[in-house]
């Protein structure tokens, strides 16, 4: 009864206002990061270029690009992206059973990651967007660029699969048991709600011009999501530790992520050259 009384309009409000910052502060750094990387590699092969807070602007000729300087730059970064997904994979499984709520930031850091690598793969080959480029430059053959597709479609279900449970399990955060009465409404506020308006948050963030793998990879985060809440519908009840839960704002995520925006939107809103 005592999960009931949390169940109210304020407390969703609360729990959904939390994951939407970290969905979008996590969505962010994985962006910036691999946008960052391309710039300081493109420096290693003397490229001057231009970047805001959406695109990269390669002031260069077309027979400058070279097999080696395609391959370090548009796949360093995914590579790297991907590490971190599983340093933050480690982290959230060590906390998944803390009622810590941090882990809610690790746990949207591990699937963006993991969508942008693999996500990438896929959209990239099928579009010869972004890492596609460098499968392009490598001359695979299409029966080869199929196989790394399915091979990213496959690992996306994998990680839908092996992060169904732990992300059910964060609701010991904010409660004692995960059952049928509040799994809709935790569910909901934790994952649908934050992911719904976290991408419209990031997306009107990239406006006017929006690149294509940013207005297309939410797409298969969404199935990602679909095979987690389909997975976790079917679990039994799970009950977590006796001690006292609370539900309230975590200010430092909220307003952390909002800086960030405003930052990187003001900073970045005029083309910055860099001449190597």
């Amino acid at each position: 009864m005592k999960a009931d009384l949390k169940l109210t309009k304020t407390n969703f409000c609360t729990i959904e206002t939390k994951s939407t910052a970290s969905y979008v502060l996590t969505f962010l750094f994985i962006f910036y990061l691999n946008h960052f990387v391309k710039i300081i590699l493109a420096g290693s092969y003397g490229y001057d270029l231009g970047f805001n807070w959406y695109t990269i602007n390669y002031y260069i000729k077309p027979y400058e690009w070279t097999h080696d300087s395609v391959k370090l730059i548009y796949s360093s970064g995914p590579i790297l992206i991907f590490i971190i997904g599983l340093i933050s994979l480690i982290a959230f499984w060590s906390l998944v059973e803390e009622p810590a709520r941090i882990k809610t930031f690790f746990m949207w850091l591990t699937l963006h990651a993991f969508n942008f690598f693999f996500g990438g793969l896929l959209i990239g080959n099928l579009f010869k967007k972004g890492v596609g480029h460098v499968f392009n430059w490598m001359y695979l053959t299409d029966t080869t660029k199929m196989i790394v597709a399915l091979l990213g479609f496959l690992v996306l279900l994998g990680t839908a699969y092996f992060m169904a449970k732990p992300a059910a399990i964060t609701a010991n955060s904010y409660f004692n048991k995960l059952d049928e009465r509040n799994f809709p409404y935790f569910i909901t506020a934790q994952l649908v709600v934050p992911f719904v308006l976290g991408t419209l948050i990031y997306l009107g963030f990239f406006l006017p011009q929006i690149l294509f793998q940013e207005a297309y990879s939410w797409i298969s985060l969404a199935l990602i999501l679909i095979f987690i809440v389909g997975r976790v519908s079917r679990m039994y009840t799970v009950y977590f530790d006796e001690e006292t839960r609370s539900i309230n704002f975590s200010i430092v995520i909220i307003l952390t992520t909002v800086i960030v925006l405003a930052a990187l939107r003001m900073m970045l809103r005029n083309e910055i050259f860099i001449s190597w």
